[in-house]
């Protein structure tokens, strides 16, 4: 099955499921333009014990002609002051930020927020699968997800995204979130994921430090990458990383290939298993099937690889690891 075929099939799965440097524009006491409370029911429904918050990327100062610019990214606020850590999360391809709260009371949002996180969920250019753009060449991955992420477009990297806008990216646009967010509510802790405030590089203006970086799918897969690059908390990986041509992990995944943040001491995994058949994948989790391999690529811990998510009825295997409520202690564990 081709990797569009593999999109289009977990987008089908359940209603909610799917597979810079800017200055942030305000209105005064009304924050961020379109800055609105989160639904408590319906689609993209989250119910937290603190404050949850959606804008569009465009309304915090990105170009409203970028890919998904206008969608709605998802900011939870914790109870009290917070323990100064973020939880970015990162949808998978073709998805968005409330695609991710499949059950408003029990999913990675509220997860995150038990343990006094803060969690931010962005809307970025997602269309195409990385497996999709790349297919069998391995050095394509690592500068395609560097053109996704920096909004600059890299040598080596697919001609689907020569067109990139530096505000399509995911750095840019955190950036320009968590400012945006800080400047709508001064006093509500987003001001900890700020960094160098006067850098000149949006990546600069962020605390990577604090930074938990977790996604779903190719969301997973970016967040892997992210650890290549800065120094953050953990990656929490959904169902990823899947950059595995052939079956062979893509060689940026490699352990010894250079990593800011260490896979064998920071890294985790939550999938449900993919079944082989004489070495071919033939069930389980047929999106993203070679992810066991590339979390023993990476160098993880076994004991961080946790291939053995629960599934529920209506969502399939690749949208269990963050859409099954079943795993909600466990998203809660790997949080903290």
């Amino acid at each position: 099955m081709r990797t569009r075929e593999w999109v289009c099939r977990l987008v089908l799965v359940g209603p909610l499921l799917a597979c810079g440097g800017v200055t942030p524009r305000a209105n005064g006491d009304a924050g961020i333009v379109g800055l609105r409370a989160c639904p408590t029911s319906g689609p993209g429904a989250v119910l937290a014990t603190g404050s949850c918050w959606m804008f569009s990327p465009a309304s915090a100062g990105a170009s409203a002609a970028g890919q998904n610019a206008t969608g709605l990214s998802y900011a939870v606020e914790p109870v009290g002051t917070g323990d100064g850590t973020l939880v970015l999360l990162l949808h998978g391809t073709g998805g968005s930020p409330g695609q991710m709260a499949f059950d408003p009371g029990r999913n990675v949002f509220t997860a995150a927020a038990e343990s006094g996180h803060h969690v931010l969920a962005l809307a970025y250019r997602s269309d195409l699968a990385v497996a999709e753009m790349c297919g069998p060449r391995p050095e394509c991955y690592a500068a395609t997800r560097s053109a996704q992420l920096t909004g600059v477009f890299q040598p080596g990297a697919d001609a689907s995204l020569a067109d990139i806008r530096v505000d399509e990216g995911v750095i840019p646009r955190l950036d320009q979130g968590l400012r945006a967010l800080d400047a709508a509510h001064p006093g509500a802790g987003w001001s900890a994921f700020i960094g160098n405030a006067a850098a000149s590089a949006a990546a600069d203006r962020i605390a990577w430090q604090r930074i938990i970086v977790s996604g779903h799918s190719q969301g997973g897969g970016h967040a892997a990458y992210l650890g290549k690059l800065f120094p953050v908390v953990r990656v929490v990986q959904f169902s990823s990383t899947c950059d595995a041509p052939a079956g062979v992990p893509a060689p940026w995944t490699a352990a010894g290939s250079g990593w800011v943040t260490s896979p064998a001491e920071s890294f985790f995994g939550l999938s449900a298993p993919t079944a082989f058949t004489r070495g071919i994948p033939t069930g389980g989790d047929l999106n993203c099937p070679y992810h066991l391999a590339v979390w023993q690529n990476l160098g993880m811990a076994a004991s961080r690889q946790a291939d053995d998510a629960a599934t529920c009825a209506g969502i399939g295997p690749h949208g269990a690891s963050i859409a099954c409520s079943a795993n909600y202690p466990r998203w809660v564990s790997l949080f903290r």
